[in-house]
Formats: structure tokens, sequence, C-alpha cells
């Protein structure tokens, strides 16, 4: 029942200990021209529109490369993938690059690029993107996550004010609500509402910078483990 702190030495430590632990699993592990035999387990932190977008062929790819290993997807947002892997409950993020400093011992390889659309109801008449933005509802793809540092930089230095109703973090439900004629939105070119007939009118931005990079991010000791090996094959990193 009582609390239990690390004092001054033993937070020291840590790191260090945690560092020999990684080391030495991976010495026990197969080499990576036997991947095919690694039975261990590969914790995977995916946001949704990868979840729903490059992420399904990869993870057939895994099961080609190594049939015996087991995955595991967590769903969650960027900032909350970043704590889990920094927490250690997950092997590997596919993410958001981050608006914030990661820590040194976080790898980060870039892995696609994404770039932003407007989208508004198909019976809106569409006449730029500042009197879009600014005469129409607006729902914020989502204030808490990097991608909104991203979207509130691009719309201060367009000097656009958007009168926000909502925010959702969805982007197929950000898409179901302009449709449904609640507003207009600034979202990604991904996810699942791509794939079909669009619903929505969708006005390119063309070269503006506003983009969102996904990348795959792990732990600096993982570099070598197999299972983290064969995530950058399949991912073609």
């Amino acid at each position: 029942a009582r609390a239990i702190t690390l004092n001054s030495q033993g937070t020291r430590i840590l790191p260090i200990a945690k560092e020999i632990l990684a080391l030495y699993a991976t010495m026990q592990l197969p080499s990576d021209t036997d991947i095919a035999s690694y039975y261990g387990q590969l914790k995977i932190g995916a946001i949704n529109s990868v979840q729903v977008g490059i992420l399904p062929e990869a993870l057939k790819a895994i099961k080609t490369l190594a049939p015996l290993m087991q995955t595991e997807i967590i769903p969650g947002r960027s900032t909350e993938l970043f704590e889990q892997l920094e927490a250690g409950s997950i092997d590997a993020a596919i993410t958001v690059r981050p608006a914030f400093t990661l820590p040194k011992n976080i790898v980060i390889e870039p892995i696609m690029i994404e770039p932003y659309v407007l989208i508004s109801p198909k019976k809106w008449p569409f006449y730029s993107l500042r009197q879009t933005l600014e005469q129409h509802p607006f729902i914020y793809y989502t204030l808490k996550s990097s991608a909104s540092v991203r979207l509130s930089t691009f719309l201060k230095q367009q000097n656009i004010k958007v009168n926000t109703i909502m925010e959702i973090n969805d982007l197929d439900a950000i898409v179901r609500m302009v449709e449904s004629g609640l507003g207009v939105a600034l979202i990604p070119y991904a996810g699942l509402w791509i794939r079909n007939a669009s619903p929505v009118q969708i006005h390119h931005l063309g070269d503006n910078g506003l983009v969102r990079e996904i990348v795959l991010a792990y732990h600096y000791v993982d570099r070598q483990q197999p299972k983290i090996n064969v995530l950058k094959q399949v991912l073609a990193l």
C-alpha cells in the first residue's frame, strides 16, 4: 500500500538498465537471415488513417516474411502513440511526425507525405480558399494532435479566421459531417473516403506547404531487432 519511488541513483541507472536488457534480448534473437523462424511479437501503434491505408498491405507482407511472428495493432492519436513508445508498451509507431522534440533514444524515419485538401459539400459554390473558409462553419481536424499545430500555423500565416463549430479526430467522420452540410474542413488526403467516388467537393491547395508527414518511430536500441527490420523492409525504408 506504500508508494515506491526511485532515488536519484536509481533514476540515473534506470535507462542504462533498460538498454542492457534490450541488448541482451537482441543477443537471443535469430539473425536477419533467419527472420522466417522468428516467433516474437511486434506491437505497432498506428493512427486511424494508417490502419485503413498502408498498414493492411504491410501486415500481409510481414506474414509472408515472418509467418511465425505475432503482430498486434494499437490504435491511438499521434501524441498518445509517442507516449506509449517512450513507455515501452509498443515496439514501433506509424504516425504523424510530431511538432515537439523527441528524446534522443527515439528514431524517426519518413514513410510518405500527405497533402491537405479543402473539402466542402457538393452543392455549395466555391470561389476561393479564403472565402470558403471564412464564410462557412469550420470543422477542425482535431485540436489535440500534431496535425492541428500545422493547420493552426497555416491559417495564421494566411491570416484566415475560421468559425470552428466542432473538432473531430477521425478523417472519415469529418468527410461525413461535410457531406451532411454541416461545414467545410481542411484535412489530409487520406483515409477510406478517398478510395471511392468522393461524396464531397475536393479542392487541392497547390504548392503551399500544408502537408503532413507519416513516419515510423522506434527505439534506437531496437534498430537491429528482426521485428523492426522486417517492419522497415515492408515499408520500403
